[in-house]
Formats: structure tokens, C-alpha cells, sequence
């Protein structure tokens, strides 16, 4: 059976399980399978908004320069920046920096900043092989640790999100849900500076996802918990319900899906 995919935003994620899998929604719970792949998505979206300094990807998280002024202007200890987009998703982001005390400062300073603060927003149409959405997401997540000497950072927050008529295909079948999601980083550890060969060392992330789908005067509904845990490698355990996968954070996007289901 061949394989089904979905890419993210950076990082694409693929599943690879050693001995047997099931690469066929039909093998297993679909709504699971469909699960897996949205929690994959924000997943890797909360990855990539961890990028930090010497981390990459400053133009979204990290206050730049337009037009030769700063395109997060700072209010009161709080940088409220100017919407950005990419790839056809609208971001809005306010940062706080904080030193080793907790005090506001009026810059990131790689010497001073021991914490981070973000609230990232982000709203558009997301559209992957087999997959499309109507996504709107906000995140509050702090790093922390910056300035511990330890060669590592840790990651907490909280986001929540809606995607409306999310639309999966396979074989020429579809599904169609309106989704819910709410989700929890806790510990995420990850190497500082990041390189391109280095995995989040610990931690997970954790989404509740509520999926409805209507047929006619038909609705249902279900919540499934998706849990993505770290372990310094490329590959890292996701379990949805009693069904896991194993996503590859090594591979790069390349517009098709990469989500295979472990076999039980």
C-alpha cells in the first residue's frame, strides 16, 4: 500500500516505523488517522515558532526592520509587531523580552535575555496534498533559560485554534470536519544555538482535538488527545487514542503528506 502523507510548514513530517505499518486510513480508526495528521500540523507549527535566536526563521518571531524602522514598535514593555505573512497565512505577534530578574527590556540583547514571551496568531487557508483548511491559531509560549549556560532551552504555553471545513481525501473518498483544538507544550527542551542536525531533546506537546462532521441533519462529534513526545531524535512517538505514528522531523517539506500509521 502506498504510503500517506502530510507536509507542514518548515518541517515536513513523515512516519517510518521499523517492521511492519499500515499506511491506509482503513486499516484503523480514519478519524484518528485524520487527527494525527491536524495535530501534526500544529505540532510542527509549534516547532517552527521555537525557532529562537541563532535558531532561524527571526523574520516571524524576532522584531527586523522595515523600511529602517523596527516592525515591532514597543508599548510599555510589550512589542506589538506589524502583521506579516507567509505562504499565504497572515501572522500576527507581540513579544516581551525579560531578563534574569523578570524585568522588561526594551530589546533582545543575546547577552541580558534570559526569557522570551510570544503571543503568535495566525489565520489563512492551508492547503497539502490530501489536505486543506481554514486555520486560525494562537499560541503563548515562553522560552526560558537562555542565558542558564547550559546549551539548552526549554519551551512551556498554551494554544488553541479552529480549522473550518477541514478536508481530508484518500482514494477519492472525503471527510469533512469543522475542528476544535486546544494544546499544551510542557518542557519542550531544545539544543541552544539550534542547528539544522539537532531534535527537541525532551518534552511534549499535547492537543485535544474536537471533530465534527455533519451529513445532512447527521452530526457527530469526537475529541481525541494527540500526543507528540520528544526524545532528542529525528523520530518521535505520536499517540492518538491507542494508535501511535512516528514522526521523521528530519525531512523537509515537499508538498505531499508523510503521516503512516504504526502497525498495532
Amino acid at each position: 500500500m502506498r504510503g500517506q502523507y502530510l507536509s507542514v510548514m518548515a518541517v515536513a513530517v513523515g512516519i517510518a516505523v521499523a517492521g511492519c505499518e499500515s499506511s491506509s486510513p482503513s486499516s484503523g480508526d480514519p478519524t484518528a488517522f485524520d487527527a494525527a495528521i491536524i495535530a501534526a500540523d500544529g505540532g510542527l507549527e509549534d516547532l517552527e515558532m521555537m525557532h529562537g535566536p541563532g535558531l532561524g526563521l527571526r523574520g516571524i518571531i524576532f522584531p527586523g526592520l522595515i523600511a529602517g524602522r523596527p516592525d515591532c514598535p514597543q508599548t510599555q514593555d510589550v512589542f506589538l509587531c506589524d502583521p506579516i505573512q507567509r505562504d499565504g497565512i497572515d501572522y500576527t505577534r507581540t513579544i516581551i523580552y525579560r531578563d534574569a530578574y523578570g524585568a522588561a527590556q526594551g530589546a533582545y540583547a543575546g547577552a541580558t535575555t534570559a526569557s522570551i514571551e510570544y503571543v503568535i496568531s495566525l489565520m489563512g487557508e492551508r492547503g497539502r496534498d490530501g489536505w486543506s483548511a481554514s486555520v486560525d491559531r494562537t499560541r503563548n509560549l515562553t522560552v526560558t533559560g537562555l542565558q542558564d549556560g547550559t546549551g539548552t532551552v526549554a519551551w512551556n504555553g498554551t494554544s488553541a485554534g479552529t480549522l473550518s471545513r477541514s478536508r481530508h481525501t484518500e482514494d477519492g473518498l472525503s471527510r469533512t470536519y469543522d475542528v476544535t483544538t486546544s494544546g499544551t507544550v510542557t518542557d519542550v527542551v531544545i539544543p541552544f544555538p539550534r542547528t539544522d542536525d539537532t531534535w527537541p531533546l525532551s518534552g511534549t506537546i499535547t492537543r485535544l482535538v474536537s471533530m465534527t462532521r455533519t451529513n445532512g441533519d447527521d452530526i457527530r462529534t469526537r475529541e481525541l488527545e494527540v500526543t507528540i513526545e520528544f526524545n532528542g531524535g529525528s523520530e518521535v512517538t505520536v499517540t492518538v487514542g491507542d494508535e501511535t505514528f512516528t514522526l521523521d522531523l528530519s525531512q523537509r517539506m515537499d508538498g505531499g503528506r508523510h503521516v503512516r500509521r504504526r502497525s498495532r
